[in-house]
């Protein structure tokens, strides 16, 4: 199956719908077109072509937009301003968490553990296992012999939780 240049533009055209960057969405494109067709076999044939093209093009475009959201963003340096030289042994590295960064992010921690101890071990087992070690949903699902299901309802609630115990305290 070989794609004509009418539905490479046609992919384009719909990855510049959601991208608004034409490097990303020439990318996309032809991720699109890879992805329609490795799964040609899917199209049934209820629709037209280009309307199922569309749904993979689409698709793909905002799998793309899902994914530049999770990955942590870059932080330039910042250009040199017209501020005075200050001595190289007073100044303090940017990156450099402060002492009142250190006692908030200390009481966060405590608040989050206090907060799961009141939820339950149940709770506390799957949030460290997922958040803290990194466990896929599956994993923690077969090491502690649950659901996915529960899994993710659990993570959801003791982050949600944690997330509005620390709202309430002002970290």
């Amino acid at each position: 199956m070989r794609f004509s240049q009418k539905e490479r533009e046609y992919a384009f055209a719909v990855a510049m719908k959601y991208l608004k960057d034409e490097d990303e969405a020439s990318d996309v494109a032809q991720d699109a077109l890879l992805n329609a067709y490795r799964h040609r076999h899917t199209f049934r044939g209820d629709s037209q072509f280009s309307t199922w093209l569309y749904r993979v093009a689409a698709t793909t475009a905002l799998m793309h937009l899902r994914k530049k959201r999770r990955m942590p963003k870059e932080f330039l340096p910042r250009e040199e301003d017209d501020r005075p030289a200050m001595d190289s042994a007073l100044e303090i590295p940017s990156n450099a968490p402060t002492p009142e960064d250190e006692i908030l992010a200390r009481q966060a921690v405590f608040r989050a553990e206090e907060r799961l101890a009141e939820m339950g071990e149940k709770y506390g087992d799957v949030f460290f296992m997922r958040f803290r070690d990194g466990y896929s949903e599956t994993e923690i699902a077969k090491r502690l012999r649950l659901n996915v299901a529960t899994v993710k309802t659990r993570a959801y609630r003791a982050r949600a939780a944690i997330r509005a115990e620390l709202m309430a305290d002002g970290l």
